[in-house]
């Protein structure tokens, strides 16, 4: 009987032990002072209902605006890159989703509008500057590495 009190207040004890906080989810103006607080001259391209900021970052050969906002629901952190109108279509698109086995967590995709984009979603706790270079740094040098697709012009169609 002593053994299983014994063994119950360990048990009870280490449940009541206090656990580390995360820290709180960063808002949109704290991720924009976030970055800028990095050196990054942010430029504004949302809009009040959906709040958007670029900064220029140089990757290899290319100078990418890489934009950045907080998802609505406040759970991630979207960095992205707009590779202009998307020219995809069959075996460049091919191309692309295998391309996108090779560069992940970053991923490729043509929006409502026809746009394509590249980026990264991140989890919104936590969040360091270190982790923000880092992950702006990835989105950067994989526009380069998927440059051949997206840059590349469709084929000419034969009469």
């Amino acid at each position: 009987m002593r053994m299983s009190i014994g063994g119950a207040l360990a048990a009870v004890t280490l449940f009541a032990a206090p656990l580390t906080a995360a820290a709180d989810p960063l808002t949109y103006p704290a991720l924009k002072a976030m970055v800028a607080g990095m050196g990054f001259d942010a430029k504004e391209i949302g809009t009040a209902t959906e709040p958007k900021f670029t900064i220029d970052v140089k990757a290899g050969t290319f100078n990418v605006p890489v934009g950045f906002e907080v998802s609505k629901s406040g759970r991630y952190i979207w960095t992205t890159a707009n590779l202009g109108e998307s020219k995809l279509s069959g075996d460049a698109a091919i191309s692309a989703l295998k391309r996108i086995g090779e560069i992940q967590p970053t991923s490729i995709w043509i929006t409502a509008k026809g746009l394509l984009m590249i980026g990264i979603a991140i989890d919104n706790r936590d969040v360091t500057p270190a982790h923000l270079k880092f992950v702006t740094d990835k989105l950067g040098e994989d526009v380069g590495k998927t440059s051949d697709i997206w840059q590349s012009a469709p084929a000419p169609k034969t009469p």
